[in-house]
């Protein structure tokens, strides 16, 4: 089984600097121009999906629709971003004195982290990716599905897949990987990761802290 992750493409919160999480902004027009890019690619390399899942977020919806007919895409609950409770939607410079530990507990240290004040904590996140994974592995094995999801509901799948512990989740979010790069794991009996943030055919970087 092939499994292709991506992350949606850049929004203005992604320009201004913004937690998203849960919450929301529009794709730019270097958004448009990075997904329209991924689709060429695809098309040039002949490659093509059995199964075609995105988080329904409308930032992730509306990158897989730019790529792919809305009526192979599957929403899953189960790939939406991770809460970040009272931080979603501030800018990351502005983060007051007292939540700053908290969110570089977050990117720098999580095993340190517990959560963010009403949002999700990572064990409820991995919970969510092995539900996910436990159900995409009863697929057929000769199967090629595409994920489209989120900054950090990637670095923990990506990472669940993987057998990361906590600590080591700053291998794979330093940087953020790029919205509609494209990332290939293998399973067979496990997961295999076979290459990571590929983006050479991207005209637009996405070079933001995060999400």
């Amino acid at each position: 089984m092939k499994i292709y992750l991506t992350r949606h493409s850049k929004t203005i919160w992604n320009n201004e600097l913004r937690l998203q999480g849960r919450g929301d902004s529009p794709l730019t027009d270097d958004g448009k121009a990075n997904a329209l890019a991924l689709k060429k690619y695809l098309k040039d390399i002949s490659l093509d999906f059995d199964y075609i899942y995105s988080s329904p977020i409308k930032r992730s919806y509306d990158t897989a629709c730019l790529l792919f007919d809305k009526s192979r895409i599957i929403k899953d609950e189960r790939l939406v971003e991770m809460d970040f409770g009272k931080l979603e939607g501030q800018k990351i410079h502005e983060l007051k004195d007292n939540d700053k530990q908290i969110y570089d507990d977050l990117w720098n240290h999580p095993e340190k982290f517990e959560r963010i004040p009403g949002g999700e904590s990572y064990e409820e996140v991995i919970c969510r990716c092995q539900s996910f994974l436990n159900d995409i592995k009863k697929l057929d094995q000769n199967s090629s599905i595409l994920i489209m999801t989120h900054g950090m509901y990637f670095i923990v799948l990506l990472a669940t897949m993987l057998h990361l512990d906590k600590k080591d989740y700053i291998k794979i979010n330093h940087p953020v990987v790029d919205g509609c790069s494209l990332t290939l794991v293998e399973y067979i009996d496990d997961y295999h990761l076979i290459y990571y943030n590929k983006h050479d055919y991207l005209p637009h970087r996405m070079e933001d802290i995060y999400n």
